[in-house]
This record gives structure tokens, sequence and C-alpha cells, in this order.
């Protein structure tokens, strides 16, 4: 069973108010944009897990069981954030951005807001034209992308093509027998190796090629989500590595993160090489607390404590709310905004986040 991690919590903490203050327009965090890309890590790491926990568990992979518990997971406060946007934009703004607003939903209700942008030719720091109300549903809907076809190449790997239950399974459970053999996790890691390979070589030609549209493209982001992935799958061995080395290490994935938050900026050419930095630091970050053995000089220690485990907890909703909070005030009052006013905003965004947990 896939163990609730406190660090984990923390870590989500650091990413979503790397985004949120990076809107805001704090400016030493002019590239904390890179949040959604430990998000995105931290995604592939819990979500492949909970599928080896599951499968190891049945002998086979649910995916009625995953689709339903994602579905519960990520549709209510989703749906709420764009409804309410909506609404709020019929009031306050005008007719043509109210308009413009049903159809980003319609796309981000689908899971495609990244197609719509990315077709569209959104630039994501584009300072010239107000940017959607609903630009941010992007990173979600690459995640639900990917969630479409890895947990069917994960079962494919795990067990071959296999047809409703396997009846062999639960009984060499029964036996004793692991369900999940040591081959089957190699087979696994070597296409999570090959896939994760091949969007990262796509992330760095499209973004050299065509920057915006690999900004918000899944096969240029896959990646990220696929070195989580193989994380969860290698974390057995990440337990050999003494305490000690994996606490330094975590320390070292922070500053990687950190380092790019402050230095990157919207002329920095994203995802491509870049972005190796805050993935690889927060991969750090998450082997650091693998395994009950952990150093007393680890990371853990301050990325659980209880004000960081408390954002952690509401990130998701923190990050849905954020965003059309701050564009909407922006265009009401038709000019931008104090540092210090949207920070305000940003307290009542996250406010909503608490009603809406």
């Amino acid at each position: 069973m896939l163990e609730h991690r406190d660090d984990i919590q923390g870590l989500r903490a650091v990413a979503v108010l790397l985004v949120v203050l990076d809107h805001a327009g704090v400016k030493f965090l002019r590239g904390g944009f890179v949040g959604v890309d430990v998000f995105f890590v931290l995604s592939g790491f819990l979500i492949t897990g909970i599928l080896l926990s599951s499968a190891a568990r049945r002998g086979y992979v649910s995916l009625i069981g995953f689709y339903s518990r994602r579905a519960r997971r990520i549709l209510p406060a989703a749906t709420l954030t764009l409804v309410a946007t909506t609404i709020v934009a019929y009031q306050l703004l005008n007719y043509v951005r109210a308009k413009q607003a049903v159809w980003d939903s319609v796309w981000a209700s689908l899971f495609a807001a990244n197609i719509r942008f990315a077709h569209q030719g959104t630039d994501y720091f584009a300072q010239g034209q107000p940017p959607s109300l609903v630009q941010h549903y992007w990173s979600l809907a690459v995640e639900e992308q990917f969630y479409l076809v890895w947990p069917v190449l994960l079962s494919l790997a795990l067990f071959g093509l296999v047809l409703g239950r396997p009846a062999s399974r639960p009984r060499r459970a029964a036996a004793g027998m692991p369900v999940i053999t040591k081959w089957a996790i190699r087979r696994l890691m070597v296409v999570v190796i090959l896939a994760t390979s091949a969007s990262l070589f796509w992330s760095i030609h499209s973004t050299n090629v065509h920057p915006v549209a690999a900004y918000f493209s899944t096969f240029a982001r896959a990646w990220e989500l696929g070195l989580g992935a193989a994380l969860a799958i290698g974390s057995l061995s990440l337990t050999r590595i003494s305490p000690a080395l994996r606490g330094a290490l975590g320390w070292v994935g922070l500053v990687a993160i950190a380092i790019a938050g402050a230095t990157f900026s919207a002329t920095t050419p994203f995802p491509g090489y870049a972005a190796l930095l805050p993935t690889l630091g927060a991969a750090l970050v998450i082997a650091a607390g693998v395994g009950r053995k952990q150093s007393a000089l680890g990371l853990g220690r301050l990325l659980s404590l209880s004000p960081l485990r408390y954002v952690g907890d509401r990130s998701y909703s923190f990050y849905l709310w954020h965003w059309p909070v701050l564009i909407i005030a922006v265009e009401y009052e038709g000019h931008e905004l104090a540092v210090g006013v949207k920070l305000l905003l940003v307290v009542g965004a996250f406010l909503l986040s608490i009603i809406t947990y």
C-alpha cells in the first residue's frame, strides 16, 4: 500500500506557492511557473505508486476503479471553478470576454484546454493581450491526457494483453508467490525509460522549433510525469541508499527548484533543457523521503511542518481559484494592479480553496 507522506504534501505547497506568487507578480519568483513541472513529477510518482499497489493487491489493474477515483478527485472542484468563473465573467466583464470564457471553459471541461491554447498560438507569457480566464487548466489537460494512456500501458507491461480479471494471479498470491514479478517490474521500467526519453527529446526539439506549442504539448511534457513514474517503480532500490546521502540529495533538489524559480523568466526557452532543473530537483526531493529510515538532518522535517501540509492539502483547489481571481480583477479594473493588491487577491483565492476543499 502506498504510504501517506507529509513531506510530499509540503512539496505540493512549495509548488503551488511558486506558481501563485509568480502570477501575483512577485519579482524574485519570475520563474515560479516551474511549480507546475514539480506537480507533474509528483503526479507521476503518486499515481504510478497507487496503480502498482492496486495491481499487487488485486492481481490486475482496475481501469474502472482508477478512472472513477480520478473523476471524484478532479471533477467537482474543476467544474465548480469553471462555472463560477463563467458566471462572474458575465457579471463583471464585457460580452466578448465573457463569451470567450464560455468557450474556453467548454474546452477545459473536456480536458483539452492545452490543445485549444496551442492551436490559438497563445503565448503563456504574452503581455500584449489578456490571457484566458481558464488558461491554467492546460496543465490539468496534460495530466488527464497522459492518464488516458498510462494505466493501460502499465497494465500491458506488467501482465500482458488480458481481458477481464485473470484467474491465475489471485491463486499465485494465495500461494505466497508475488503477483507482480521482478521481470514484470523491469519490463515496466524499460517501457518508462524509452517513453520518457522519447518525450524529452521531442520536448527539446519542439521547444526550439515551436516554443508556444511545446509549452502546452502533452508529448513535450509527458517525460516529466514519466520521471515521477520511474521513481515510483524504482522506489525499492532507493531505500538501499543511505539515509544521510538521500537527505543530502533532498536539499540539493530543493535548491535546484529554488534556483529555477528565481532565475528563470519569460525569456527562458521552456520546457526543453531548462525543465530538467526543476524536475530533477523535484525527483531528488521525492527520493529523499522514500523509506522509513530518514536522516535527522533531512528535508522531510521542514516539508512536514503543519502550515506547509495545510497549504499542500489544498494546493489543487488553490491552483484552480487563484488564476481567475487575479485575471478577472485586473480586467475589471482596466489596468495592472500593484503586487500588494494581487497578494490580497491571492489570500482571497486561498480562502475560496479552504471553503471548497
